[in-house]
């Protein structure tokens, strides 16, 4: 990938992100090519391998085998980046509330903290990076795997350095900063409305999704301690998400977005710093390099 500028203003750092699924990472794809671009290390680490998500197209995938589909989408989204150590957790998908994966006891959310943590845990000790990212606490929209590994890796984080927490989780660190996103999906909402005024989306909305798109236009946007430009990085971005196409098929509403709405969509990655806490009200910061 060509990187005309460092947008993230560090080199030589190592950076570890963690999310529940394929595709999460897509609210952190620039900046993670940014640092890559920029001679930094990354690691990604993905607590499930997804296999319960939907599938866009059954030629892709059989449910039987989705999970593996899902590994090879997320190693070839990375490769468009250059971001080649993937990493996967083993935890199972828990699907949705109220589903039968839902009570898997293999599933990621029903995972206690002495079964959580240390999975992460141990991966940080080992990458030891300066900077770490995950879900919000919310996990953006709810979704019980995003909660459970934003939980598990806010707890290794702070046991990290800890000689005494989990030992057999290999030697101390000290990780520097902890970011979650900072993004509310009210931009989303309005590129969702005007795509339906184009006559654009794949098919119309129902009522849960327009009620929820309705209440997003009207949530004011998520305070953030950095903001990253990534409006050179969009067509890397786009690269990175087709790759998901079992959940992402060539029909779908992120494939219609139009040339002059993918800056809304792509052109910016938001973070809230929640270790050291950041001062609510204090100026949001362009790059990493404070």
């Amino acid at each position: 990938m060509t990187q005309q500028r460092n947008v993230v203003g560090v080199t030589g750092m190592r950076v570890m992100a963690v999310y529940g699924h394929p595709d999460d990472e897509g609210q952190v794809t620039g900046t993670l090519g940014a640092f890559i671009a920029a001679g930094n290390e990354v690691t990604l680490v993905c607590a499930t391998r997804g296999e319960v998500g939907e599938i866009s197209d059954p030629a892709l995938s059989t449910p039987e085998t989705l999970w593996y589909t899902r590994e090879l989408e997320l190693r070839a989204a990375m490769a468009q980046i250059g971001v080649r150590d993937v990493r996967f957790l083993g935890f199972r998908d828990s699907g949705m509330v109220g589903t039968p994966e839902n009570e898997d006891p293999r599933a990621l959310h029903q995972q206690p903290p002495h079964v959580g943590i240390p999975a992460v845990l141990s991966i940080m000790r080992e990458v030891r990076p300066q900077i770490v990212f995950t879900w919000q606490p919310d996990g953006g929209y709810g979704h019980p795997d995003h909660i459970a590994i934003h939980m598990h890796t806010v707890a290794a984080f702070e046991a990290c350095n800890d000689a005494s927490a989990y030992p057999e989780a290999g030697e101390p660190w000290a990780p520097s900063r902890l970011y979650w996103g900072a993004r509310t999906m009210r931009r989303m909402a309005e590129v969702c409305f005007e795509m339906e005024r184009r006559g654009l989306l794949p098919e119309p909305m129902n009522e849960d999704i327009r009620a929820r798109m309705t209440a997003a236009l009207e949530a004011p946007e998520a305070p953030a301690s950095v903001v990253i430009d990534t409006r050179d990085l969009i067509a890397a971005k786009r690269r990175s998400s087709s790759m998901h196409r079992s959940q992402f098929g060539e029909n779908s509403m992120w494939a219609r977005v139009p040339d002059d709405l993918q800056a809304q969509v792509y052109g910016e990655e938001r973070f809230w710093q929640a270790r050291p806490e950041w001062r609510e009200g204090d100026a949001a910061h362009s790059d990493f390099n404070y």
